[in-house]
This record gives C-alpha cells, sequence and structure tokens, in this order.
C-alpha cells in the first residue's frame, strides 16, 4: 500500500476483482479509451490463486489484485474451512500520466460502483481494520470529485 512512484494512485476496492475489471471495462469504454487486457499472475502475498487483472491504455495502466487475505490468515481459514465462505477484495494500482484523467476514471468508477468503493467491511480479514478503512475512505475522497 505504500508507493514511492510519484505517478501512481494504490487504494483497496471492497468488491471482487472481476466486478471491479467489468465496471473498469464499462468506464474507459465510456470514456472512448482503448485498452488491452492482460492476465498476469498472481501475487503470493495477497492469494495464491487468482491471477491478477491488468488494463492497460495509452495513459493509464490499471492492476487489480485479488486479495484473499495475508499467508497467516489464508493458512488458518484453510484449515479451519472458513475460506470459501468469502470472497476477497481488490487491491487497485494505477499508474498514470494525468492526474485529471486518473480523477475523472476514478470518479466514474465511484458513481458505477453498487457500493462505496472504499468500503471493505464485508470481508473478515478487514472487518476490524479501522486504520486501513480510514486511510481506504481518505484516498478515495480526494481524488472523486
Amino acid at each position: 500500500m505504500l508507493s514511492f512512484n510519484r505517478n501512481q494512485w494504490e487504494a483497496y476496492v471492497g468488491i471482487g476483482q472481476k466486478e471491479a475489471a467489468q465496471l473498469f471495462k464499462d468506464v474507459l469504454r465510456e470514456a472512448d479509451m482503448s485498452f488491452e487486457e492482460k492476465v498476469l499472475p498472481p501475487v503470493y502475498m495477497y492469494d495464491s490463486k487468482h491471477n491478477s487483472i491488468e488494463l492497460e491504455t495509452d495513459e493509464l495502466v490499471i492492476t487489480l489484485i485479488y486479495v484473499s487475505g495475508d499467508p497467516l490468515t489464508r493458512f488458518f481459514s484453510g484449515v479451519v474451512g472458513s475460506r470459501k465462505h468469502f470472497e476477497g477484495v481488490t487491491f487497485l494500482t494505477m499508474k498514470y500520466k494525468d492526474s485529471e484523467l486518473l480523477a475523472q476514471v476514478l470518479t466514474q468508477f465511484n458513481h458505477s460502483c453498487q457500493t462505496k468503493p472504499w468500503q471493505i467491511t464485508k470481508h473478515p480479514r478487514f472487518q476490524f481494520a479501522f486504520v486501513l478503512q480510514a486511510i481506504n475512505r481518505y484516498k478515495w475522497s480526494r481524488v472523486c470529485n
């Protein structure tokens, strides 16, 4: 979640990766932006089974990483058998050239989303992460109009 790249924005999205990817595709199509979709290998720190999805335009690179929990949480939820009862959330990374375009795309995504994208309380891993939720909401509110 910590980024040293000046033109990179990162935050969690409280919906599943596939739903978030579909919403971003719809937003990019509405803005008449052509994009290329790529499937990247999983990021093992967040989830070892789900591939990452990347949507690349000329001015944006949107990477959607499936998050089911940290390795320790995944281990214990697998042992107890509770892993199958909840879906993951999405970690969103956006590399951009123009901050106005970033704000436009994220604002449109925010309006298209059924729930507030910064709310990550449905997932048990983040249910009591109050500081993380506050930081996540702050990041979204600074960009979305």
